[in-house]
């Protein structure tokens, strides 16, 4: 078996947005967007039956973007991302899962059936902000995050996996397929003295029922959350 060989591109455009803004020392406020292309060759596979082998390549790229922004009384941050390609690319493996008919192509999005890679798979658009302020001399800060995430959508799957017509193997090692997800979060972090603190946290306040993106088992993640925590340094 041999090792993976990585080959990545990044380009980057940033603005600070401070002199515009005019905020002093300490203070943020930028922009930036990114666009990346990752290739992976004799990307590292494993099968069912626990068998490793290498895959001809993986290619995954897509682009960001991110704004902050913080003036100490008052901070927003959002990020967000969107993936326009995650294959895995493979001809001999192509013919092996379908020699008869061909129905498979070189190139399958995230992975090929009974393969480690396609139980891999990341929510092609994400979305995270968050936003809070500061009072009482920034003794007192309170927030909340808003996260989106789509849903898994891989047509050629459904594809494979049609059960009147089901390319072998199809049944094993499938991913669970999780659906839009949008999640609120909260919290609010008091500083009592220069010893103590306290902070109430609240997660999944929507008590939404979701699975997980890359989940391997049928568990669901926690519904509606809150934890009070007391820290002190002695």
């Amino acid at each position: 078996m041999k090792p993976e060989r990585i080959r990545s591109w990044e380009a980057a455009w940033i603005q600070d947005l401070r002199p515009l803004l005019r905020l002093g020392e300490g203070e943020q406020a930028d922009l930036k967007l990114t666009w990346f292309h990752n290739t992976t060759r004799d990307v590292i596979e494993r099968s069912t039956g626990l068998m490793f082998s290498n895959i001809d390549k993986q290619v995954i790229a897509g682009f960001e973007f991110q704004a902050r922004f913080d003036n100490g009384d008052f901070f927003t941050d959002l990020s967000a991302s969107h993936m326009t390609t995650n294959k895995v690319c493979d001809e001999s493996v192509a013919t092996q899962l379908d020699p008869s008919r061909g129905r498979v192509p070189d190139c399958v999005k995230y992975g090929f059936l009974s393969g480690f890679l396609l139980t891999q798979a990341t929510p092609e658009d994400t979305v995270n902000w968050t936003i809070g302020g500061r009072f009482f001399d920034r003794r007192l800060e309170v927030g909340g995050r808003f996260t989106w995430y789509s849903g898994y959508r891989n047509s050629q799957l459904a594809e494979f996996t049609d059960p009147d017509d089901c390319i072998g193997g199809c049944f094993l090692n499938i991913p669970y397929i999780w659906g839009e997800i949008i999640t609120l979060d909260a919290y609010a972090k008091f500083r009592i003295d220069d010893r103590f603190s306290a902070e109430l946290t609240g997660l999944n306040l929507n008590n939404r029922y979701y699975l997980d993106p890359l989940s391997r088992s049928m568990l669901p993640a926690p519904g509606r959350t809150v934890r009070l925590s007391v820290t002190g340094r002695f």
